[in-house]
């Protein structure tokens, strides 16, 4: 008998290991207005993400909500199964910083933390990792992308035909 919606399969697909999470954070409140770190997701999937972001930082207290640009995620869900409570997600109107997340915790209050693109090459993204608070906080999601892109950019190679 084939599974149906209503009748899955007894036998669950297994599942692979997270990969680690790829996150840099700065000391709490080390530049008010600034970036609190930066996320380097594997994916724009938010159900395979969050729970890896949120274990990483359990020791920093328990978060409750978050809030991203939604024109970078494709499906952000009101609720996202994080070990054995949830989540609830929200998201910034298009307009406003979308490379940036908002963590809520009722513990600690909240961080900021810059998103970098999943496809970002590895030394943009680590450039972004180990340096994602800029000294004056002034600098925004999109000017840090910019700045890091055009950093490491190969310029194209002129053909002399």
């Amino acid at each position: 008998m084939e599974p149906t919606a209503d009748h899955p399969s007894a036998s669950p697909k297994p599942s692979s290991p997270p990969l680690p999470v790829r996150l840099s954070l700065a000391p709490y409140k080390a530049v008010p207005g600034g970036f609190d770190g930066a996320w380097w997701p594997y994916s724009r999937n938010l159900v395979d993400e969050l729970p890896v972001l949120v274990a990483a930082l359990d020791g920093v207290g328990s978060i409750t909500r978050v809030v991203l640009g939604i024109d970078l995620w494709p499906d952000i869900p009101h609720q996202v199964p994080v070990g054995r409570h949830f989540v609830t997600a929200g998201w910034f109107v298009s307009g406003h910083e979308q490379n940036e997340i908002l963590l809520c915790s009722y513990v600690d209050g909240f961080r900021t933390l810059l998103v970098v693109p999943p496809a970002t090459a590895a030394d943009t993204a680590a450039w972004l990792m180990s340096a994602p608070v800029p000294a004056d906080g002034r600098h925004t999601a999109t000017e840090l992308l910019a700045t890091a892109t055009a950093r490491f950019e190969v310029p194209p190679v002129d053909d002399p035909q």
